[in-house]
Order: structure tokens, then sequence, then C-alpha cells
């Protein structure tokens, strides 16, 4: 067997470029391209190596121990790589971590006996399908809560499985009935007063309808709520009506009668980062007004809008479903150049900016539209849109 059927070199040899990595990650930070190749390579020869060992092993050409030291390998030099990547490299740590700790458990898996490998891979298929039932049940039913049992299973044993894998989202959405979309809508402020709205999803902009459900994927990220109650629920609720009464025009308070969990959502730690990730990504596609490279971005202000679903009897009654009161936006926060929240003591952030109707039915009826009042002059449908739903 010559030096390249070896498959202990290879794995070697990816380690020793991992280490090199994590050393000019940690001497030279900013030697960032050559630490990425080095990366990349000590990655490419880590999987050969386990590839080439995978091989040999079912051609009986080397034995378990070999095949299990070498993913031993593989999961040392994923460790090591991952541990040279950059904190803001976050989802390529999460996969790599992942990866490590998978690849640390087949070298395991390969040295223990049949009936062992079976009972394993057996647990794993019921810890799956176990998973996708709780992610299932632990959500309330129609006039009735959940089930305890699977919300706390769910919230503290399969939740990060779920959500890794993307198992999560799908079986919430159709358990028990589909719930109310969550639109992004976001206007981009430039520093000599113009300003764009972008919103996600759009129909007229999706080329195939998979491309606007994907699109979906993305605002549902923003809308994993905190399960944490707000502090000094009430101060906090009487600063945000009496600065919509400060306001000019003003701005529609929010009656106390109200559910909490309908004036205020909060999101949580996950999609606060993934609200901070859309930003700087908006940054970066509307970096300048069109024909107008000198001018910058001054904030973005980001609304998370959901579409609430009209009922069989409205639509009966020829209700339309697109009516500008069946959206309630919330107010995510301002933005900087780089992504990071402006004020995150802004009296407005995360409550309801409610779209109304006069109820008067002797005056005609007026809209009383709350975003367009905080935002700037912004409309439901704009012409050159079309429209998000």
């Amino acid at each position: 067997m010559n030096l390249l059927q070896k498959p202990t070199y290879w794995v070697a040899t990816a380690i020793t470029l991992a280490l090199l990595a994590l050393g000019l990650n940690s001497l030279f930070p900013d030697l960032v391209t050559l630490r990425v190749n080095l990366l990349v390579i000590g990655f490419i020869l880590a999987l050969a190596a386990f590839s080439i060992a995978l091989s040999q092993r079912l051609h009986d050409e080397t034995s378990n121990g070999t095949l299990s030291l070498t993913t031993f390998g593989l999961s040392l030099a994923l460790f090591i790589i991952t541990n040279s990547m950059d904190p803001s490299w976050d989802s390529l740590i999460l996969a790599g971590s992942v990866f490590t700790a998978v690849s640390l458990f087949l070298g395991i898996f390969v040295l223990l006996p049949l009936l062992a490998k079976k009972t394993s891979a057996i647990c794993f298929v019921l810890f799956h399908f176990a998973s996708i039932i709780t992610a299932v049940t632990s959500i309330e039913p129609p006039n009735a809560p959940a089930s305890w049992l699977a919300t706390n299973l769910w919230a503290y044993y399969f939740r990060h499985y779920l959500t890794f894998s993307y198992l999560n989202n799908a079986y919430h959405f159709y358990s028990p009935e589909p719930g109310p979309p969550a639109l992004l809508w976001s206007k981009i402020q430039y520093e000599d007063g113009t300003f764009r709205w972008f919103k996600i999803p759009n129909r007229t902009e999706s080329p195939i309808q998979m491309h606007y459900q994907r699109m979906l994927s993305v605002t549902e990220s923003t809308n994993v709520a905190s399960s944490q109650s707000p502090d000094n629920w009430d101060e906090k609720l009487q600063r945000r009506n009496l600065a919509g009464l400060a306001n000019q025009p003003q701005i529609t308070p929010l009656n106390r009668s109200m559910s909490q969990s309908y004036m205020f959502k909060e999101p949580a730690d996950y999609s606060k980062r993934m609200l901070a990730s859309y930003a700087l990504y908006l940054t970066k596609k509307f970096a300048h007004p069109a024909d107008k490279p000198s001018i910058n971005i001054d904030n973005i202000k980001i609304y998370r809008v959901t579409h609430s679903i009209i009922t069989p009897t409205d639509m009966s009654r020829g209700e339309n479903a697109l009516d500008p009161t069946l959206y309630y936006p919330y107010f995510m926060g301002s933005f900087d150049k780089n992504g990071n929240l402006i004020d995150p003591n802004d009296a407005f952030l995360y409550f309801l900016l409610p779209i109304t109707r006069n109820a008067n039915p002797n005056e005609p009826s007026v809209l009383n539209h709350s975003l367009d009042i905080h935002a700037g002059d912004v409309k439901i449908v704009p012409a050159k849109e079309g429209g998000n739903q």
C-alpha cells in the first residue's frame, strides 16, 4: 500500500493544516485569506481520509480500528477547524460543532459490536420520530391547551435537533392549522432624505412559487417569540402610548384590555440575531440610492407584519383578503449601516402599530394607519410592488 492509500497520513496532514490555521488566527488574525485556504484544504483532506478508510473497510482491506482511528482524526481536525474560525462565522461554527460531534460518535460506533450498533441505530430512529411528534403536539389545538408532556419534551430535549435539521417550522406550521404568515417590511433611509421600501416575500418578484415559499422561511426566522415576559409591563405600555400621543400626527394608543401577547412581540435572541443579519444584508444590497453612489444609508427601520388569514364567513361576504386592517405591524427597531440596533429603549420597540378604520357608521371609513405615521409615507399595496401577498 503506497502512501496515498494510507488514510492516517491524509488525516495527519489535515490536522497539521488546521493547527497552522489556528496559529494564524491567534498570531496573525488579518491573514484571513491564507487561513481560509488552509481550513478548506484541511477539511477536504480530512474528508478524503475518511472516504479512503471507509472504502478500504467495505472491501475488507483494512480493520475497524483503522477506520475508527481515521474517524477520530477527522473529528479532531473538524474541532480545530471550528476553533480557527472568526466568532462572526456563527453558522459555520455551528455546522462544524455538529459535524465534530457526529464524527466522534461514528468513531465510537465503528468499534461497537453488532448488537450495540443495531441498538444505537434503532434509538436514533426513535429519537428522530419522537422529536417530530413533539413538534406537532406541542402546539395548542383550537380551544384547548397543548400537551404539557409534549411541550416540555420539545423545549428541553428535541428543540435544538429539530431547529438544526429544519424540521421544526414545517410541522409547527401545519399543526393544527396553517398560521398567519410573517412578513418583513423595511424602510431604508438615506443621508440625503430619500428612502425606499423593501418587502419580503413579494409575489411579483418571485420567478416561481417555490422562491416565494423560501422567502417565507426567511421571515419566519424572525418570528420566534421570547419566552420571557417584559419587565415593568405597565410602565412600558404607558411609555408607548404617551409617545404615540405626543407624536404628530398621533399614533393610535393601545388599550390595556388587549392581550399583552397581542400588543407586544419581543423576539427571542435567535430572531434578534436574524433581524440584525437581515439589516446588514439590506445595507449591502441597497448601500446607495440609484445613481447616487456618494450617498450612504442613514438607518433602516424593520417591521415584522402578521397578515391575518381572512375567515370563510368574511370571504363569503366578499371581503378583501388583502384589506389593510388584516395586517398587524410590529416595530422591530431601527438599525445602522453596520446592522446594529440603534436604540434598544425605543418606546415603540416590539409594539403593535395598529391599522384600523373609523367605526362610526355616520362617517366615511377612514383608515388610521399607525405604520404609515411611524415610518413615513407608506402604502399597503404599492403600485410598483403590486402587493406582497
